[in-house]
């Protein structure tokens, strides 16, 4: 018999006490959206009041509300894979590294928590949680290639 894998807990505790209570099906919202040059992690809210065909986000980054439009963000999360971002680290410093893997399929057991994301780095992986990750311009421009 093989060795038995232990059950590492991803959770992050921290970043689900931020997200704001109104919002549920937390994971049904999660986008990458354009803000001050950057693709930040953020949860949709609501359609937006401003900008037309726009969207209320929460940034994690800063822990705020802003509008942002349709045509500036990234919803489908999965073309993440083997693509190369920037995310901040347990030490809160910045870091780029190339997304690998996640510890989420397509079942609905997860819906209540952000995804994590498997990132290699110089010659290590690690586990990064959706809220600390983004992506400049450019890395943005390479996703839609």
């Amino acid at each position: 018999m093989g060795a038995e894998q232990s059950r590492v807990d991803l959770h992050d505790h921290e970043t689900s006490s931020h997200i704001p209570t109104y919002i549920t099906r937390v994971t049904s919202n999660f986008i990458l959206a354009l803000y001050n040059g950057i693709f930040y992690a953020c949860i949709i809210i609501r359609p937006a009041t401003v900008i037309k065909d726009g969207y209320t986000v929460y940034f994690f980054h800063f822990k705020g509300e802003a509008e942002v439009p349709s045509n500036c963000i990234i919803g489908n999360l999965w073309c993440l894979m083997n693509c190369e971002i920037t995310y901040t680290d347990a030490n809160g410093k910045k870091c780029t590294g190339r997304i690998i893997g996640t510890d989420q399929n397509n079942v609905d057991s997860n819906y209540d928590q952000p995804m994590n994301f498997f990132v290699y780095n110089c010659n290590q992986c690690e586990w990064v949680s959706f809220p600390y990750i983004f992506m400049t311009r450019e890395q943005a421009r390479l996703l839609c290639g």
